[in-house]
């Protein structure tokens, strides 16, 4: 990446030499070392303008284990990203340890760069995506914000005696703090077999319940409006081509408390599917929309979090951690990472240190699971019987 002009470009080296790497090796004595490390670790920017884009360095953790560390710019990962250098790191690793030949490079990241260029310029898809969320939101009511954190929290119930639907993007200083918690694999299993009878998602069920669980605690907000971030590389080969690309789309979620679950879910689902064909519209364009389409000031935001669904082919051996940089723009993202072989997932939260605490992060956790386990025992119940 290079600076021309004041503008951020990329350009493609044919060859990179790599001589004499000297990859540091810290070994850590105690957890409070090694939590401190982290902690200053991840909120250093990365020297991506000298050639930098990933960082590593191996560390022996307080407890007698040994850790690949990996450093890496958001300008060349996102949340689906992970998958492909977790997969690539380990078919490596299998293969020296094994003494096989190595993988297959990935394929050229330049080809995918180029179709996308294609794309973000086509002035007729870019115009019917817009005439597809204008009238797509303009049908609509002013949805509400529905914080995980629910409408207790003091920074967030000034907005709410304003009257407000919507609340702040920025009205806080942005530091995140990241906490994980599972969703067991009986439940998971149990959601799939629901999802082929209902000829739906997994990804969409737990998208759906998670609305449900966020109305639930929000004194059942009927009009929700979370983001989804969608994997926009279609193909395998755009998949392997050791690159990625999210696109978030607005979502707007009706949970009418009056309907059954699966009388809610199913509508959603059927929405989603078309909504889908649309996911190139960009961040900007549907900020700008929302706030002339519901007439409020653009440094507001409806969007209640920031959905992910990462199905992950893990490794029983190793364990991985993600951690962030303790930075973001919206209130909450949440990230479900599904090991697709035991049917277990590690939920990630990421969100707002001054509105959410680890406390209500695990007591929204424990709503959303017993959400998932009510609708899996009753698809028919009501969702204002729903208990939290």
């Amino acid at each position: 990446f290079v600076k021309k002009d004041g503008k951020l470009m990329q350009y493609f080296v044919s060859e990179e030499e790599i001589n004499d790497i000297n990859i540091p090796f810290i070994e850590f004595k105690t957890k409070e070392e090694q939590d401190a490390f982290f902690a200053s670790t991840r909120k250093k920017a990365i020297n991506y303008l000298n050639g930098v884009v990933i960082d590593p360095c191996f560390c022996k953790t307080y407890d007698g284990k040994f850790m690949l560390v990996m450093k890496v710019c958001h300008l060349i990962l996102d949340i689906y990203g992970l998958n492909n250098i977790y997969k690539d790191l380990f078919e490596v690793y299998e293969a020296l340890k094994d003494g096989k030949e190595l993988p297959a490079l990935p394929g050229k990241f330049e080809d995918v760069i180029k179709k996308d260029l294609t794309v973000k310029y086509n002035k007729e898809i870019e115009q019917k995506n817009r005439e597809f969320f204008t009238k797509y939101l303009s049908e609509k009511e002013e949805p509400y914000f529905a914080g995980l954190h629910g409408p207790n929290e003091p920074v967030y119930k000034k907005q709410l005696k304003k009257g407000r639907h919507s609340t702040r993007m920025f009205f806080i200083k942005n530091d995140t703090q990241g906490y994980m918690h599972p969703i067991s694999s009986d439940l998971v299993a149990r959601a799939a077999e629901y999802c082929k009878e209902t000829k739906c998602s997994l990804s969409n069920f737990f998208f759906y319940t998670m609305s449900v669980a966020a109305s639930k605690i929000n004194n059942e907000v009927k009009n929700l409006l979370p983001l989804e971030l969608c994997n926009c590389r279609g193909t395998m080969t755009e998949r392997k081509a050791a690159g990625t690309k999210v696109q978030s789309v607005v979502c707007y979620t009706v949970v009418d408390k009056e309907k059954t679950f699966e009388e809610n879910f199913l509508a959603f689902s059927k929405d989603q599917t078309n909504l889908y064909r649309y996911i190139g519209f960009s961040d900007q364009e549907t900020e700008m929309l929302l706030h002339k389409i519901y007439k409020k000031p653009y440094m507001n935001t409806f969007f209640s979090f920031t959905f992910s669904f990462i199905p992950m082919q893990k490794n029983k051996d190793f364990n991985v951690q993600v951690y962030s940089n303790g930075k973001c723009a919206l209130p909450a993202y949440i990230a479900l990472m599904w090991d697709v072989t035991t049917n277990d997932i590690d939920m990630v939260y990421d969100c707002y240190t001054k509105t959410h605490t680890a406390e209500n992060i695990k007591n929204f956790h424990k709503t959303y699971v017993s959400i998932i386990e009510q609708v899996l025992n009753n698809k028919d119940s009501k969702i204002k019987n729903l208990k939290v």
